[in-house]
């Protein structure tokens, strides 16, 4: 198998090759200024990037780049590049010396600026890259870029009300395409209401995150949670049972204290029509066990048992089913006409699977259920 890393600095040798020869050429072919030769501590880098010396190389490109005022863009490129490869220090300092020029062109300097942000913003800096995205906004060309640039900062700093006025800066057409991001933000806000008790506030927010996506799931899941904690029994269940249509992962959350609604209202006929419905078994291992003790509550501890086989038929396996099936396999608490051999290897190796949920965006796999994947940057996206 071929190692990408391996070939990637040869590649860039050849498109800086190329790109610098293109240059030379417009020089030669419409006689642009009077610099008809290229810069030859270029070519001493490209030899080194060839022979694989990368430092030598950068330190080459810096040096060239400090005295040519003529391949702005390529000295762009080679900030991204040096960006990506994780040497930031490099990209950050290629970058201030292109906007400390005084001959910029406005687009040179903006793109300069742009890329200086993003280089802080890759190593935390995130006041400095607010401060470049804010100036960024003044530009026509690179506004959506600035406002996306401060969203990210803000979200990642969980200051969800100010992601949402930013967002709101983009141009009308382009606000559709981040009504779900704005919708998840007003979840956010009113998961922190419901968390500091304040429930007037928290309705507030998941009115407007309904009115920002009227099918959000995470909308509807804590509508659900609001009234529950307000002690709604009734209520918070029939938020929850919408979930199964929508969203059987986001039932998944709330799965425990679904049956704990049940239990609160007094409602047995309630909690045994929900055992039976096509409800997932649970898959944390609290939850599970709130909805064993309901089976086993409900219909017995034998019928218990062969109510979770048939579902594990459909279902499949899950790390606590597993680990209660394994157990209860050891313990001759299920017929061997009911657990073949096979059955038991695969409870075996089932209880300490570590993967619950896949992100559907980008495959990223993970135990816990979350709202964003911080792989791909999708919103409810796992499954």
């Amino acid at each position: 198998m071929f190692d990408n890393a391996h070939w990637a600095w040869p590649a860039v040798a050849l498109a800086f090759l190329l790109g610098v020869l293109g240059m030379r050429w417009l020089y030669q072919r419409f006689g642009l200024g009077k610099k008809q030769a290229v810069n030859a501590d270029y070519f001493k880098g490209l030899n080194f990037l060839l022979n694989e010396e990368t430092d030598k190389a950068i330190e080459s490109f810096i040096k060239a780049l400090e005295v040519d005022n003529d391949t702005v863009e390529l000295h762009l490129a080679l900030g991204g590049l040096f960006r990506r490869k994780g040497q930031v220090d490099r990209a950050t300092r290629l970058h201030q010396n292109l906007i400390a020029r005084p001959n910029l062109t406005e687009r040179q300097r903006f793109e300069a600026i742009y890329e200086l942000a993003q280089d802080y913003y890759k190593v935390g800096w995130l006041d400095r890259a607010e401060g470049l995205f804010d100036e960024l906004k003044s530009s026509e060309t690179f506004h959506a870029a600035a406002v996306n640039g401060l969203c990210a900062i803000y979200q990642q700093e969980k200051e969800w009300q100010q992601a949402i006025d930013i967002l709101n800066e983009h141009k009308r057409s382009d606000r559709p395409q981040y009504l779900k991001q704005v919708s998840h933000y007003y979840c956010e806000l009113a998961d922190i209401a419901i968390e500091n008790l304040d429930f007037d506030m928290a309705h507030a927010y998941l009115k407007k995150s309904a009115n920002e996506v009227n099918n959000n799931s995470r909308t509807v899941l804590l509508k659900g949670e609001l009234a529950y904690q307000q002690g709604k029994y009734q209520q918070a269940i029939d938020y929850w049972q919408q979930l199964h249509n929508s969203s059987s992962g986001a039932q998944q959350l709330v799965a425990g204290k679904i049956i704990k609604s049940f239990q609160e209202a007094g409602d047995l006929e309630g909690l045994t029509k929900h055992l039976n419905s096509t409800a997932s078994i649970p898959k944390r291992g609290q939850d599970f066990r709130a909805w064993y003790d309901a089976l086993v509550h409900v219909f017995g501890e034998a019928d218990a048992e062969t109510h979770i086989l048939k579902r594990v038929e459909s279902e499949g396996l899950s790390g606590p089913v597993a680990s209660h099936l394994h157990h209860a396999v050891n313990a001759d608490m299920v017929s061997q006409l009911s657990m073949s051999g096979l059955l038991k290897e695969l409870l075996n190796r089932a209880k300490s699977r570590k993967i619950e949920y896949t992100c559907s965006g980008c495959g990223f796999d993970t135990k816990s259920l979350y709202w964003y994947c911080q792989n791909c940057g999708e919103w409810e996206s796992f499954r």
